[in-house]
């Protein structure tokens, strides 16, 4: 009997392995894109085709040095000609990585005063730009890695002194830090502590998440209780780098699901895709199979730059896996539901919906496409439809099932007024 119970126990997890719900009444926010956008992605040449291959993605934030020429730490990227480019899509800007501005990895720090002139200068070139499409000043990057303390100088206090200079010389731009290399609780909180005591606090939190996507969520949730342990209000978070722990696995749709699923519960102000194929610049974080053609990854974060209205609460099997996972929206104006999902399942994915709002009336159109990956450089002709049909809506619910599915791709369910 005993072992019977426990087979019955297993089928049911097993079943509910790959079911989420999406409450289309629990409004997270306005949709952002929060997650489109990349380091390095976008430079000044590529991609060339800005109109086809960048505009429709409807990027959030790129990640671009503040100088990108040689002698720098890029050569390339620099972000006044990237926010030039920028201009074409409104509501995009650019993040600056300052520390950029020094030659070598680890950077070789120039000393104070010439560091301070450094970002002085970059200031007043920003300035004589005439540009506003700007995101804020990441002071450094990775210092728990890159910076060495040289001539007794600690990281904190060179954030204070250059965080001086920006507030005096550029005192209405938003300052973005510490930037670690991973979540570092310890770090975050003698940073912060020291910020606060100095009146220096940033405006932005920033942090990478490179070391797989299972602890994540948990790590958003910790940054919060740290903030209210020290006192410090609620601040923006900036994923100023992610991708999974696979650097193979950059843009894959069915890993990149989960990222934009749990950057969009947790209300994540940006996030960029890493630039692990140094090769490679302005490929929008491997979403392009080479500068001129897309990859799968492009067309699910076309699927993601094409929703509008309000973000929706997504309930994922488990949040605090690397379990498949995803986002979705309602636009109560274009009378639709979008729902997009990915990740590691066990061959079927379960939708269920509920407080379908009264536009769509008792029976739905659902359409179910995917769009298949095989690695990162292969170009892709775009998703295919699994299916399409009228379905009834019963007390504002819906159970939608995508049989067939696979680790790898990245699927859509949209469902409008039947």
């Amino acid at each position: 009997m005993i072992l019977i119970y426990c087979f019955i126990i297993s089928l049911f997890n097993y079943a509910k392995a790959s079911s989420l719900t999406i409450d289309c009444n629990n409004k997270l926010r306005e949709v952002t894109h929060c997650a489109s956008g990349s380091l390095y992605g976008l430079i000044e040449n590529k991609p060339a085709d800005f109109d086809s291959l960048v505009a429709p993605l409807h990027p959030h934030v790129f990640n671009n040095p503040a100088r990108g020429e040689k002698g720098n730490q890029q050569p390339f990227g620099a972000a006044i000609k990237v926010a030039e480019r920028l201009v074409k899509s409104p509501g995009a800007s650019v993040s600056i990585r300052l520390s950029d501005i020094l030659p070598g990895w680890p950077y070789r720090f120039p000393g104070l005063d010439n560091w301070l002139h450094e970002v002085k200068t970059f200031i007043d070139d920003k300035k004589k730009s005439g540009l506003n499409n700007w995101y804020g000043y990441e002071i450094w990057n990775e210092p728990d890695g890159t910076w060495k303390d040289p001539d007794g100088l600690n990281f904190n206090e060179l954030w204070r002194q250059t965080y001086d200079i920006i507030r005096k010389n550029d005192p209405g731009a938003k300052i973005i830090g510490p930037c670690y290399s991973w979540y570092q609780e310890n770090k975050l909180r003698d940073f912060l502590q020291f910020t606060k005591n100095n009146n220096c606090v940033p405006d932005i939190i920033g942090w990478h998440e490179l070391s797989g996507i299972d602890g994540m969520s948990s790590h958003f949730r910790s940054y919060r209780e740290l903030e209210k342990s020290l006192g410090i209000q609620e601040l923006p978070i900036s994923i100023n780098e992610y991708c999974d722990a696979t650097h193979e696995l950059e843009g894959q749709p069915g890993s990149s699901a989960r990222f934009i699923g749990k950057f969009e519960r947790y209300k994540i102000d940006s996030a960029m895709i890493t630039w692990w194929f140094v090769p490679f610049p302005g490929r929008l974080g491997s979403l392009l199979a080479d500068d001129n053609q897309k990859g799968a990854g492009w067309y699910l974060y076309k699927w993601y730059g094409d929703m509008s209205g309000e973000m929706v609460y997504v309930n994922p099997p488990n949040d605090n896996s690397n379990q498949v996972d995803g986002a979705a929206c309602v636009d109560s104006n274009q009378q639709y539901i979008s729902f997009i999902v990915g990740g590691p399942n066990d061959g079927s994915i379960k939708a269920d919906f509920t407080n379908i709002p009264s536009f769509i009336g008792s029976n739905a159109n659902v359409k179910i496409e995917k769009i298949d990956w095989l690695n990162k450089d292969t170009p892709s002709n775009g998703p295919n439809t699994i299916s399409e049909q009228n379905m009834n809506v019963n007390n504002g619910q819906l159970s939608v099932t995508i049989p067939g599915t696979n680790n790898n791709s990245g699927y859509r369910i949209y469902i409008t007024k039947g």
